[in-house]
C-alpha cells in the first residue's frame, strides 16, 4: 500500500447493506429491522452519531467490565481445553477406550487452526458479554457456521466501498450472489439471537444489552429506542468478535515465529502470577508491560482494518497534505501504510515490541510512533469497543501463556511467501486481505500444558 492518502471521487453514494437509510415500522421480523436500521458505524448525522455514542459508552463502563470478568476467564479457560483437545477428539478417545485426561499429557498436541479458534473464542466472548448468549462454538459445531457467513458477506459490502458503482443496476447481486446467501443466511440468525436475548438469565449481572435498555444521554436525556439498541448490539457483537478474532490470531502467529518475544513474555506472565486464580483485571495484570508491548506490536504490523477509513470531503473542497480536493470526494490513509511508514516505525516490518517499551517522550520519533499508532482508528468514529478488546486480550494471552506451551506446526502457511507478489513476499509478516475487516488463515499452532522450568 502506499503512504499517500486515497480519493475516491463522488461518483454513485456508497448504501451499506445493514443501512438504507429509511424509517421502518415496529416488527417482530428482527433481521428485517437489523437490515434496515442505522447504527453508529453508519448514521451520517453527527448529532444522532455523538448521542448513540454517548449512551454506549456508558455500556462499556469499568463496572460493566468488571461484572463479566469471571464469565471472560471461564470462557478463556474453556479455549484453552479445546485447543488441547477438541470435543470431537475428546468423543472419539471415549469411544475407543482412550484416556481423555490431556493435561497430564505432555505432548504437542494436534494443530489448531488459530484464525478459526480465535473466531470461536471472540465470538463466544462478545455473545456472552453482550447479549449473555451462552453459542459455545468453542465446543460445538452447531454455530460455527456464523462466523463464516459473516466473513463471506463482507467480501460484497468491501468490494462496494471501494467502488459504490457496483450498486448501480444492483451489479453486486450478479457478482455476488454468494454473499448475499451469506448476508441473508447472518440475518436469520441475528432474528434467533435476539428471540433468545429475552429468555436469558441476567440474575448474576446484567449485560451491554440490558445496560443499553435503561441508559440516557446526559446531555439531550434521550435513550435508545427498542430498534436502535437491537442495531447498536448486533453490530457491535459482529464488529467486536471479528476484529478481535484477527487481532488475536495475529499475535499467536507473531510469537510463534519470534521464539525470544515468545520466551520473553511467558516468563513475565508465569513470574507475576504465582496460581492461575491470581490472573485476573487490575495492576498485576497491567503490570505485564512486556505483554502489553507485544500485543501492541501485533496489531501494528496487522491490524483488524488495514484500509482508509475514508472521511467525505465538505462542499467547497479541503486543503489536503497540500492538495485541494473538490468536495464530495472520500479522503482516507490506509491504517496499514501508516503503521509501516519507516519516519515512525524504523525497520517497519520487523516484530520489535521493545519499541514500544520506550518512553513516549523520549524524543520526536517515540512521540510521533505512539501518535501514528491507530488500530482501533481516532477521532469521534474510533472503535468504542477498544477497552474491551484490550481487556480480553491481555486476559487471553495471560491465561494461555500460563497454561500452555505452543509452537508454529509444520503445516503453517500463515505467512508471505518469498517469490510471491511484493506484498505477499515476506514470509515473517501475517497474511491478511481486506474484506473490510482481514480475513485470514491460520497461523496453525500445535499447543500442549504448560511443562514448568
Amino acid at each position: 500500500m502506499s503512504s499517500s492518502f486515497e480519493v475516491i471521487p463522488p461518483s454513485v453514494p456508497a448504501l451499506d447493506i445493514y443501512s438504507q437509510g429509511k424509517p421502518y415500522l415496529k416488527s417482530k421480523n428482527y433481521s428485517a429491522m437489523v437490515h434496515q436500521a442505522t447504527n453508529t458505524l453508519t448514521v451520517r448525522d453527527r448529532k444522532d452519531h455523538g448521542r448513540r455514542r454517548r449512551v454506549i459508552q456508558q455500556g462499556l463502563s469499568d463496572a460493566t467490565l468488571r461484572a463479566f470478568e469471571p464469565y471472560m476467564y471461564e470462557i478463556i479457560n474453556r479455549f484453552c481445553d479445546r485447543v488441547i483437545q477438541t470435543v470431537e477428539e475428546e468423543n472419539t478417545a471415549k469411544a475407543n477406550g482412550e484416556s481423555t485426561e490431556t493435561f497430564k499429557d505432555q505432548n504437542w498436541k494436534n494443530p489448531r487452526n488459530m484464525s478459526e479458534w480465535c473466531n470461536y473464542l471472540a465470538f463466544d466472548l462478545m455473545a456472552s458479554f453482550i447479549f449473555s448468549g451462552k453459542y459455545n462454538m468453542l465446543e460445538k459445531e452447531q454455530y460455527r457456521y456464523v462466523v463464516q457467513v459473516i466473513e463471506a458477506s463482507n467480501i460484497r459490502v468491501a468490494s462496494i466501498l471501494q467502488a459504490p458503482i457496483l450498486k448501480m443496476f444492483r451489479m453486486d447481486k450478479l457478482l455476488f450472489p454468494q454473499a448475499i446467501v451469506a448476508r441473508n443466511v447472518f440475518l436469520r440468525f441475528v432474528g434467533k439471537l435476539l428471540r433468545d436475548t429475552k429468555k436469558n438469565d441476567r440474575t448474576q449481572r446484567k449485560d451491554l444489552f440490558e445496560m443499553l435498555s435503561h441508559a440516557k444521554d446526559p446531555e439531550s436525556g434521550k435513550g435508545f429506542t427498542p430498534e436502535e439498541i437491537i442495531a447498536e448490539s448486533t453490530t457491535l457483537v459482529v464488529a467486536g468478535a471479528d476484529t478481535s478474532a484477527t487481532a488475536m490470531a495475529a499475535i499467536f502467529f507473531y510469537l510463534s515465529r519470534n521464539p525470544d518475544a515468545y520466551a520473553r513474555a511467558s516468563a513475565e506472565v508465569r513470574s507475576t502470577f504465582n496460581s492461575l486464580e491470581e490472573i485476573q483485571g487490575g495492576s498485576k495484570l497491567n503490570s505485564c508491560r512486556y505483554l502489553r508491548a507485544c500485543i501492541d506490536e501485533a496489531m501494528r504490523m496487522s491490524p483488524s482494518v488495514g484500509q482508509a477509513l475514508s472521511r467525505e470531503v465538505p462542499a467547497g473542497g479541503a486543503i489536503v497534505d497540500g492538495d485541494f480536493i473538490p468536495g464530495g470526494c472520500d479522503v482516507g490513509v490506509p491504517i496499514y501504510s501508516i503503521h509501516h511508514k519507516e519516519d515512525y516505525y524504523p525497520d517497519p516490518f520487523n516484530y520489535n515490541p521493545d519499541r514500544w517499551l520506550v518512553e513516549k517522550d523520549s524524543s520526536q520519533q517515540v512521540m510521533d510512533q505512539y501518535a501514528a499508532y491507530n488500530p482501533f482508528s481516532v477521532g469521534p468514529r474510533s472503535c468504542m469497543g477498544k477497552g474491551v478488546a484490550l481487556v480480553e486480550m491481555m486476559a487471553t494471552f495471560a491465561v494461555v501463556l500460563y497454561r500452555l506451551d505452543f509452537k508454529m506446526a509444520a503445516a503453517d502457511v500463515a505467512g508471505g511467501r518469498p517469490g510471491k507478489e511484493f506484498g505477499r513476499h515476506r514470509s515473517d509478516e501475517f497474511q491478511l486481505r481486506d474484506h473490510i475487516t482481514s480475513a485470514k488463515e491460520g497461523p496453525m499452532l500445535r499447543f500442549r500444558p504448560r511443562i514448568s522450568a
